[in-house]
């Protein structure tokens, strides 16, 4: 008995009845509605990872979320969750389709080989988006600590003008341009606006996305707008150990980085040997 018309048959089902339960008209989802509203109105296209976070409004219980990331990126977690899904479905079907055009080219392959090869590929692409977030927030945490540093030396300027504790930190943020200076910016004007004290919008900006660097900016200025205490000479040792640390980070990717070239280039130099050498051996053996 041939398989192949029974999932044709199955295929088509399913595609049809996916099509009906797209086109028929579905109760009013007020969640949706609010987030229609918040990007603008519902005359501006929604794409398919919008669409397809809509289905899933929440994360899993089980399903660790890294927050501190997302929070940095500016994404939300129903966004990240859709990816994932999306990515992990991608890997589902990759091997089957593989496995079918293989049959239908006269090599038919073992059930096991696209079984497993989907099960894997799903896996692995269920994940990516994890890497993926990782690597890119660990990107912005480095460019925001960079930008933390001249915030630091203008903190410092402007105290050593006169300026106060307060006035200083959001003269700083407010000179400044970026995507860092404007969180910051935002994190001050959201202090002041909740009538509490600068340093502690900074605190809390630094657990919002993961800067350690920020909370110790943040416990200086609260150490200085409580105490009284001068901070020019603390601002200043701060904003030098921090770029002592980048750059002694930046030397051991650089390190890495080269480390990481002596195994191409090797492989490059023995082929450019096996390329010199092969027509000699031919002649002598040939």
């Amino acid at each position: 008995m041939n398989a192949w018309p029974i999932a044709a048959g199955l295929l088509t089902g399913l595609g049809c009845w996916l099509a009906v339960r797209e086109l028929a008209p579905a109760a009013p989802d007020l969640r949706a509605a609010m987030r229609r509203l918040d990007s603008g109105g519902p005359g501006q296209p929604a794409d398919w990872p919008g669409r397809l976070s809509g289905r899933f409004p929440t994360t899993p219980r089980w399903l660790p979320v890294p927050s501190a990331d997302l929070r940095l990126l500016g994404q939300d977690a129903s966004s990240w969750l859709a990816a994932k899904i999306a990515c992990g479905v991608l890997g589902l079907a990759l091997a089957p389709v593989l496995s079918a055009l293989l049959v239908l080219a006269g090599r038919p392959v073992p059930w096991m080989l696209p079984a497993g090869g989907s099960l894997g590929l799903g896996a692995l692409l269920f994940f990516l988006p994890d890497f993926v977030t990782r690597v890119n927030a660990s990107e912005r945490r480095a460019d925001f600590r960079h930008a933390l540093t001249s915030y630091l030396d203008l903190v410092a300027l402007e105290r050593g003008a006169g300026a106060a504790p307060t006035e200083a930190l959001e003269a700083a943020a407010a000179v400044g341009r970026g995507w860092a200076f404007e969180r910051i910016e935002a994190a001050l004007d959201q202090a002041r606006k909740a009538s509490v004290p600068p340093w502690d919008g900074l605190a809390a900006l630094a657990a919002e996305i993961g800067v350690t660097e920020l909370a110790d900016v943040a416990e200086i200025a609260g150490v200085a707008g409580q105490e009284g205490a001068r901070i020019l000479d603390t601002l200043a040792a701060r904003a030098e150990s921090m770029r002592a640390q980048a750059l002694t980070a930046m030397k051991a990717r650089a390190g890495a980085r080269s480390t990481t070239m002596v195994l191409p280039i090797a492989l490059l130099a023995g082929g450019f040997l096996v390329l010199l050498i092969f027509p000699d051996f031919y002649r002598l053996f040939g």
